[in-house]
């Protein structure tokens, strides 16, 4: 299979300041006069978010402008408060990765009605605050999810079976659009959830809530994980408790490293490649020419790259985090 060529990425060094103006845990990443732009992780110290991190940072750099990092630790009144102080601060434009997609419309229709273009970066806001942010730099959540399911119903063909959802953060645009789209994508099948679960895109947790349901669950068929963080921990737990990726189907999404090793290794039966990277760095150069008056499309859609066992080999190790 033709090789799938990776970006360059260009390797910069990031000189970081702390600043106080009612967020002691923002950072400035270039002492530069001029433009600045505002930008809110869900959680910082996730493996995902980092990566989309890592984008935001080089692609500023590349433009030679102020980036101002915040980090909300997955709480929806701590971003709000993050997003009041970049109004307050009158920063050029905004790179918002929502803690969840409902709670910022409020403070993202106040930036609008400020004058500051906002783009969602990684994860979308919720469909009532669509007409306050210029632009969404990401995938069709509910096609991840759809793809997933798919790759399930083909994988355990024909009969009845029981599956259950490690889903991530309660609230969160992924959270609520991979399960529907799962759900929708399995709707004419034989597959039946059995259960729901919060993983909260953390390994331990994944880990810990998967052990609690193959012990009410012991005969279940299959597992779809939000990502491939959560997804280390839920293999980990099927191991302890006696399983392998031949009894339970088990179907991720991120592309990372450790993701394309589960499916090498036989633990699950795939993954999909999200370009974390990409996305961090379309986010800034998006605000970047919406603050300049350029048009910008409304949306900045992945492509769902899917990783199987019949694929794995043949990804570059450069498109994956």
């Amino acid at each position: 299979m033709k090789k799938i060529i990776s970006t360059t990425v260009f390797v910069i060094l990031i000189v970081s300041m702390l600043f106080s103006a009612g967020q002691k845990e923002a950072k400035v990443v270039a002492e530069k006069d001029g433009f600045t732009i505002g930008v809110s992780y869900c959680l910082l110290s996730a493996p995902a978010v980092k990566v989309f991190a890592q984008g935001i940072r080089e692609r500023a750099n590349e433009l030679g402008i102020n980036i101002i990092e915040v980090d909300a630790g997955w709480d929806a009144q701590k971003q709000t408060d993050q997003m009041n102080t970049f109004i307050a601060q009158k920063v050029d434009a905004i790179v918002l990765n929502p803690v969840d997609s409902t709670s910022v419309v409020p403070v993202v229709k106040k930036a609008y009605e400020a004058g500051i273009p906002v783009v969602m970066g990684a994860m979308d806001i919720d469909v009532s605050g669509k007409d306050y942010v210029v632009s969404y730099v990401g995938a069709d959540e509910e096609d991840v999810g759809r793809a997933a399911g798919k790759l399930m119903v083909e994988h355990l063909g024909s009969g009845s079976f029981s599956v259950a959802i490690v889903e991530g953060v309660a609230g969160s645009d992924p959270q609520i659009k991979r399960t529907a789209g799962f759900e929708e994508a399995i709707q004419n099948s034989g597959l039946r959830v059995v259960a729901k679960v919060a993983g909260d895109f953390d390994k331990a947790k994944a880990m810990t809530v998967t052990e609690d349901l193959l012990m009410r669950f012991p005969k279940l068929d299959g597992i779809w994980v939000h990502d491939d963080t959560m997804c280390v921990g839920v293999v980990q737990a099927m191991k302890s408790m006696g399983y392998t990726g031949r009894d339970i189907a088990v179907v991720s999404y991120n592309g990372s490293l450790l993701g394309a090793e589960m499916v090498k290794a036989g633990d699950i039966i795939g993954t999909a490649v999200q370009p974390l990277v990409e996305e961090g760095s379309m986010s800034i150069q998006v605000a970047y020419d919406a603050a300049n008056g350029k048009a910008v499309d409304k949306w900045y859609k992945d492509i769902i790259l899917p990783i199987t066992r019949d694929n794995v080999n043949d990804y570059d190790p450069s498109l994956l985090w």
